[in-house]
C-alpha cells in the first residue's frame, strides 16, 4: 500500500500530465492574415483551467475565434474544457451544413425530397452548428452533471473586416480604436450546455482599419488584490481608452495592470484573453 507521501506524489503527477495534455488543447499557432494581428493570454489559476481560446481557419478564407469559460474550477472544469473546445473546433470545421436532413441522400444519389442542395452561407452555418450542435450534445448527455460554458465565437473574413458572432453568455467583448471603446458585443444567447435546443442569436459588427477587439474571461475583471476588492469593469475600460499599436501592445497591457492590482494576493480565476487586430 502507498504511503500518504507517495499518493500525493502520484496525484501531483497526474495533474502535471494533465496540464500538458490540456495546454495541447489550445493552438500552438495563432492564425495570421495580411494585415490582421491575432494574439493571445491563458493563466490558469490552479494547474489545470476551465478557460479556454481558440483562433482556427474556415473554409472560404474565414478565420474563426474562441474565448470561452466553463463552469467552476480544477479538474471537473478542465475536462469539460476540453470536451467543449472539441465539439466547437469539430463542429465548426465542417464543410457542410450538419443538419440531418441536409446531408440523406435517396437510393439513386440524389438530394431526397425536401433537402436543401445549395451551399450554406459560410460563417453563419459554421456558427450555427458550432454552438447548436454543442449545446445539445452536452445538455443531452451530461445534464445531471451540470457543467455548462459562457462562450464568445466569432467567424472573420480577413479580406472585408466583417464578423459574425454568437456570445452565448460570456462576458460582452470590446472594440476600440483611437478614439476609446466604440461597442460592446453583448449576449445572444445563454450559456452553451444547460438546456437542449435552445436558439442562439447571431449578430454581426464591422471591424475598421485600426479597429481592436479585445475578448476575454471574467477571471480579468473578478482579479483581487490583497483587500479582496474586484480589478472590475472599469479599470479595463480606462485601459482601453488610450490607442494601442497592435493586439499583443493592448494584451500587455492590460495583464501588467491586472497583475500588478493581484500583487501577492493568490489568483482568483483563470484569465484568458484574445485580441484581434485590424492594421
Amino acid at each position: 500500500m502507498k504511503t500518504e507521501h507517495e499518493l500525493l506524489l502520484v496525484y501531483e503527477r497526474d495533474l502535471q500530465i494533465a496540464h500538458m495534455i490540456q495546454a495541447d488543447f489550445l493552438p500552438e499557432v495563432l492564425p495570421q492574415m495580411p494585415g490582421w494581428e491575432i494574439a493571445a493570454r491563458f493563466h490558469p489559476a490552479r494547474v489545470v483551467s476551465g478557460d479556454f481560446y481558440d483562433a482556427f481557419t474556415l473554409a472560404n478564407n474565414r478565420v474563426g475565434i474562441v474565448v470561452a469559460d466553463v463552469c467552476d474550477k480544477g479538474v471537473g472544469a478542465a475536462l469539460f474544457m476540453s470536451l467543449f473546445r472539441s465539439l466547437i473546433r469539430a463542429f465548426a470545421q465542417q464543410h457542410y451544413n450538419l443538419s440531418w436532413l441536409d446531408i440523406l441522400n435517396d437510393e439513386r444519389g440524389k438530394p431526397s425530397k425536401g433537402v436543401r442542395s445549395q451551399a450554406p452561407r459560410i460563417g453563419t452555418t459554421a456558427l450555427k452548428n458550432a454552438v447548436t450542435l454543442t449545446n445539445n450534445y452536452i445538455a443531452n448527455n451530461h445534464s445531471r452533471i451540470n457543467m455548462f460554458a459562457t462562450l464568445f465565437f466569432g467567424v472573420l473574413n480577413p479580406a472585408t473586416g466583417l464578423l459574425h458572432y454568437v456570445n452565448a453568455g460570456h462576458e460582452p467583448p470590446l472594440i476600440f480604436s483611437a478614439d476609446g471603446v466604440k461597442t460592446r458585443l453583448k449576449p445572444t444567447g445563454p450559456a452553451v450546455g444547460i438546456i437542449p435546443n435552445r436558439e442562439f442569436g447571431i449578430e454581426q459588427v464591422q471591424l475598421e482599419p485600426g479597429d481592436i477587439l479585445v475578448a476575454y474571461s471574467d477571471g480579468v475583471t473578478d482579479a483581487r488584490n490583497p483587500n479582496g476588492q474586484f480589478f472590475g469593469e472599469e479599470k479595463l475600460l480606462s485601459l482601453l481608452q488610450q490607442p494601442a499599436p497592435s493586439a499583443t501592445a493592448v494584451l500587455d497591457r492590460i495583464e501588467a495592470s491586472v497583475y500588478a492590482y493581484i500583487a501577492d494576493a493568490d489568483q482568483f480565476d483563470d484569465i484568458t484573453m484574445l485580441a484581434v487586430h485590424r492594421a
